[in-house]
């Protein structure tokens, strides 16, 4: 039987990296180089060398990351008794297992936002009543800011992940100057400050005790301890002595300053413990949970000491005719596999229409004669998710499932549900919700309109009710009650809107979205400027799908099969790709459609945005397809058209 080293066909990159003994190397890698299993490959080089698998730390960014690496251990031949002893795993787990045996207890750890939801809405209430008497209007979030709890999460986890307060100042302070400084918003710090109050607390007068975590809050409490002026340990007790003779850390690209103030100190307790990093520093997109490619470059050097860099520019993804332009376009080197043959288009799309047709066309391709062939290996990957609802209402019409990835549908977006019910108020129709889709418009609305329910001691009691109403009850009395202790201002916008809606004409929508300022309303229950364009990017698309449609009775009976269709477009397996860019790294297809490849909204020189183009040029195996309107080509298609 022939082996699984024989079958690959290891570079001289590769053989180089793997027989290295520098006690610090960094892998400059490309995208879809085999990063992965380079990594378990050279893995594979140290325990023939002698070191014991039991002492080498294998860490990643993600569960899938993980999965990665035993995949490719596989691959490179590893016996499974000597896989077995690997310690392998996540930077957060590793971390949090340091934590349970410094702390001597096992702290809940929640992965989704819901688990965390309630203290980050307890944390606005707090925050909005000391910055009203101590910065008066200066917090902008209103309502109890449910709506923006994911928001919040994301900022959080790019506070902690940077170390922002702790590289600022020893003793910050937070006033609205300082947040400017800092580079976030007054009201998401002072949020975040209430937050963290109430995920840790202090024993007896000392000594802080998380009381729960969330994703990344383990290497975040792990840092915060390691650069302590008086930490809870010793040198002898030191949680990060774990005798390790190697660290191997794959996608290093991903790393911040918590995770590196962890591996700097790991490396320096265990002594005499090697070092081996792999990532594509191009990678690094808008500085995600902190991620900088600092340490991927200089950071390295001043923090820790001269690596070994060394190549891998031999991608295994996609052919020469891809792998040229990219690496045209990233300024480095890149060389393909010459067995494998990629294409790239660069079609013109000046209406959405056009763009849908070039998915379709796309699709129908894919499919063939055949209705059951593979649709999963098809994405289209978007700058902007709120420019997917006439991509998603055409895939609808069309008959051609779809998921999407890394936002919501435009089905389930609060601003739509929100307009959707003040629709069927207006024009009085009944039921235009499916049972799973009516919890969220009920609250979505309650979270626009604002206000607290007349008798309800308080926003949970509200929030029950607006919980246990049912479709007619809430749009009978609940919502009416809402419009009454809302402020007035914001009710007039809303029953003014809704007048205007009565007659069920399609043709006055747009001027029911303009006086209903959908806009305005979004800026008072989210955070980041982000949340606002991509609400007004969906109701422009929602808008534009209406054309399509007579009345407005009769866009809403449309909307309300299409959420009978999302049900059970979701028990299928073989759907469209629908992601964004950000959501997308990692991944690879064999065809990428990537759209609105435009001058002026998607090129420039800022390192996020030539990344994020990067990201999602990279991902194809076998296709990728651009579109940019006529004469508005992106200054970044220029190395894929020669």
């Amino acid at each position: 039987m022939t082996s699984s080293r024989e079958r690959l066909k290891w570079t001289d990159e590769q053989k180089d990296i793997r027989a290295c003994e520098s006690d610090r190397v960094i892998v400059e890698a490309n995208a879809g180089a085999a990063k992965t299993t380079t990594a378990a490959f050279t893995i594979s080089g140290l325990i023939e060398r002698g070191a014991n698998p039991k002492k080498i730390l294998s860490l990643s960014f993600t569960e899938p990351g993980v999965k990665a690496f035993e995949a490719a251990f596989a691959r490179v031949d590893l016996p499974r008794d000597v896989v077995r002893q690997l310690r392998v795993g996540t930077v957060e787990d590793f971390c949090a297992a340091r934590l349970e045996r410094l702390e001597g207890t096992r702290v809940r750890r929640d992965k989704r936002p819901e688990g965390v939801r309630n203290a980050v809405i307890d944390a606005i209430a707090i925050a909005r009543e000391l910055a009203e008497a101590r910065y008066p209007g200066e917090f902008s979030l209103y309502g109890t800011g449910e709506l923006a709890v994911e928001g919040l999460l994301e900022e959080f986890s790019q506070i902690k992940g940077s170390m922002a307060i702790q590289r600022a100042d020893e003793y910050f302070s937070l006033t609205p100057q300082n947040a400017c400084d800092l580079g976030f918003s007054f009201t998401t710090l002072a949020v975040f400050r209430e937050y963290e109050r109430e995920r840790t607390t202090f024993l007896d007068g000392e000594g802080e005790q998380a009381r729960f975590r969330y994703r990344g809050d383990a290497t975040y409490d792990l840092a915060r301890l390691l650069i302590s002026d008086d930490p809870p340990f010793s040198w002898e007790n030191h949680p990060l002595w774990v005798g390790a003779e190697a660290v191997v850390l794959d996608e290093m690209h991903d790393c911040n300053w918590a995770i590196f103030t962890v591996l700097k100190k790991l490396l320096e307790v265990n002594d005499g413990c090697a070092f081996l990093g792999v990532g594509d520093r191009d990678q690094v997109i808008h500085a995600r949970d902190g991620a900088d490619s600092y340490f991927m470059k200089d950071g390295f050097d001043i923090e820790i000491g001269e690596p070994k860099r060394l190549p891998l520019t031999m991608t295994h993804r996609f052919g020469e005719s891809l792998a040229r332009p990219l690496g045209s376009f990233a300024n480095k080197a890149y060389a393909a596999n010459k067995d494998r043959e990629s294409a790239v288009e660069v079609k013109v799309a000046n209406t959405a229409e056009e763009v849908l047709h070039v998915v379709e066309e796309a699709a129908r391709s894919r499919r063939g004669l055949d209705e059951d062939s593979d649709l999963q290996d098809l994405a289209v990957l978007l700058r902007h998710p709120g420019s997917a609802v006439e991509l998603e209402h055409f895939l609808i019409v069309k008959n051609l499932p779809y998921e999407t990835v890394g936002f919501k549908s435009f089905l389930e977006r609060p601003e739509v549900l929100f307009v959707r019910m003040l629709l069927a108020v207006a024009v009085d129709l009944q039921a235009k919700f499916g049972t799973e889709m009516l919890l969220a418009a009920k609250r979505a609305t309650w979270q626009f309109v604002g206000g607290t329910l007349p008798g309800a001691g308080d926003a949970g009691e509200t929030e029950r009710v607006v919980d246990s109403a049912s479709e007619e009850n809430f749009r009978s009395f609940v919502l009416q009650g809402l419009l009454r202790e809302t402020g007035r201002s914001v009710a007039e916008r809303i029953l003014g809107a809704m007048a205007l809606a009565s007659n069920n004409s399609i043709a006055d929508l747009p001027r029911v979205v303009t006086a209903l300022g959908v806009n305005d309303l979004a800026r008072k229950i989210f955070v980041r400027s982000s949340d606002v364009e991509e609400v007004e990017s969906s109701i422009t698309g929602l808008l534009n799908v209406a054309k399509e449609y007579a009345s407005i009775d009769s866009l809403l009976d449309a909307l309300l099969q299409y959420d009978y269709a999302a049900k059970a477009r979701s028990q299928k397996e073989n759907r469209i790709i629908l992601s964004t860019i950000e959501a997308s790294k990692g991944l690879e297809f064999d065809h990428a459609i990537v759209p609105g490849v435009n001058a002026g909204s998607f090129d420039g020189n800022s390192p996020d945005e030539r990344n994020l183009f990067y990201v999602a040029t990279s991902r194809a195996r076998n296709l990728l397809t651009f579109t940019h309107t006529t004469g508005r080509a992106s200054s970044f298609l220029a190395s894929f058209r020669r």
